[in-house]
C-alpha cells in the first residue's frame, strides 16, 4: 500500500513539474509577444517615402510606405527576441541602413548593420560589432557611416539594473570597410547622431558634464547638444543654449544646418505629469520658439530635405501604459499639423 503511495506521488509530481513547465514556457512566450503596434524609430527619404518600425506579437517589422509612389511594403521582420533600430536613409534615397540586435543583451553583446536596397528590395549585412550600437547615420556623400556605439552592458549602480554605457561616435567607411574611432567620451549616454550637412562635423546630445567635480555637481547636470568638430574632436562644445534650466532631449539639424529642432518639457515648473513638446532654436540669432502645444509627448524630429516639414512622433498613451505612437508632420513653422494614418 505505502509502494503504490509512493508511486503515486512521484507521479503526481512528475505531472506537476512537467505541466508548469509548460506553463512557464507559454508564458515566457507571452511576454516575448507582447510588444506590438508602431514604435518611434523611423526615417523620411529625400524621396517622401517613410521606413517605420513596429511589432506584431513581438516580431519586429520594417515597413516601408510611400502613398505617392504606391509603396506599402513589409520589407524585413526578424524573430521575437530580436530588436530593429534607427532606420536611416542614404541622402540619395536608394539605400536604408537599419540596426538588429538581441533584445536579451545577457544572451550576447552584439550588433549587427544591415543595407536594404530601395530598388531590389534585397538586404545585406554591412558589418556585426561585439557592442550596443543603437544609431547610424549617413555622410553627406553616402560613402560611410557614423554610429553609436556602447562597449559594456553592466550596472550604473548596486540599486540600477544593466544598460548599456561607454557610449562613443564611431565611423565604418563603406569603401575600405574599417572602423574608426573618433571620441573617447565613455558617456552612459549618448542620442540623436546628426552629420553636418558639411560632412566636418557631427552633433550628438549628452549629458553637459564637464563641471562634474562633485557627487552634488551631478544632480545639476543638464542635457544639451553637442557639436564635435572632426578636424579636433576633443574641443567638442555645446551649440544648443547654454544657459537653458531645461533638459534638451531628441533633436535634429535642419538641411541648411542653421537651426535645431529639439524636445523638451514644457511645464517643468508646474508639478504633475511632464509634457514635452517640440522646439526651434536657431544657431546665428540664438532665438528659440515652441512649435508643438499638444500637451503630451511630442519627440523624435526629423526634417525633410527640402527643409520645409517637420515629422515627429505622438505618444498618446504616455506616462499611462504601453506606448501609442502616431506619426505626425507640419510646416517647418509649426503650422498645419498633420497626422500621417500609416497602414496597419
Amino acid at each position: 500500500m505505502k509502494k503504490k503511495y509512493l508511486i503515486f506521488l512521484f507521479l503526481f509530481l512528475f505531472v506537476a513539474t512537467a505541466a508548469l513547465v509548460v506553463v512557464g514556457m507559454f508564458f515566457n512566450k507571452t511576454d516575448q509577444e507582447k510588444q506590438n503596434g508602431l514604435t518611434n524609430q523611423y526615417d523620411i527619404s529625400s524621396k517622401n517615402t517613410i521606413a517605420y518600425v513596429k511589432y506584431d506579437k513581438g516580431r519586429p517589422q520594417l515597413y516601408l510606405y510611400n502613398k505617392k509612389l504606391s509603396i506599402d511594403t513589409l520589407a524585413v521582420e526578424y524573430k521575437e527576441n530580436m530588436i530593429i533600430l534607427d532606420p536611416s536613409f542614404s541622402h540619395d534615397g536608394s539605400t536604408l541602413a537599419y540596426i538588429t540586435s538581441n533584445k536579451d543583451k545577457e544572451t550576447g553583446l552584439e550588433s549587427t548593420v544591415h543595407f536594404l536596397d530601395l530598388r531590389t528590395k534585397e538586404t545585406r549585412n554591412v558589418f556585426t560589432d561585439s557592442s550596443v550600437i543603437t544609431e547610424v547615420e549617413f555622410t553627406p556623400n553616402d560613402s560611410s557611416l557614423f554610429y553609436l556605439g556602447a562597449g559594456t552592458f553592466e550596472n550604473y549602480s548596486p540599486i540600477t539594473g544593466k544598460r548599456p554605457h561607454n557610449f562613443d561616435v564611431y565611423q565604418y567607411d563603406l569603401v575600405k570597410k574599417s572602423h574608426k574611432k573618433w571620441t573617447k567620451l565613455k558617456q552612459y549616454s549618448i542620442h540623436s547622431l546628426n552629420v553636418a550637412p558639411s560632412g566636418d562635423r557631427v552633433y550628438v546630445q549628452r549629458d553637459d558634464d564637464s563641471d562634474v567635480k562633485s557627487a552634488e555637481d551631478s544632480f545639476q547636470v543638464k542635457q544639451r547638444i553637442f557639436e564635435i568638430p572632426l578636424g579636433h574632436p576633443e574641443k567638442l562644445s555645446v551649440i544648443s543654449d547654454p544657459d537653458r534650466e531645461v533638459d534638451v532631449f531628441s533633436f535634429t539639424i535642419t538641411p541648411n544646418g542653421k537651426e535645431l529642432i529639439f524636445q523638451s518639457i514644457s511645464n517643468a515648473d508646474e508639478g504633475g505629469t511632464f509634457e514635452y513638446e517640440l522646439y526651434k532654436y536657431n544657431l546665428d540669432s540664438k532665438e528659440e520658439k515652441q512649435l508643438t502645444h499638444f500637451g503630451e509627448y511630442v519627440g523624435d524630429p526629423v526634417v525633410s530635405s527640402n527643409g520645409k516639414t517637420i515629422y515627429f512622433m505622438l505618444d498618446k498613451n504616455f506616462a499611462k501604459g504601453d506606448p501609442d505612437y502616431h506619426l505626425y508632420k507640419m510646416n517647418i513653422d509649426g503650422k498645419k499639423e498633420e497626422e500621417i494614418p500609416l497602414p496597419k
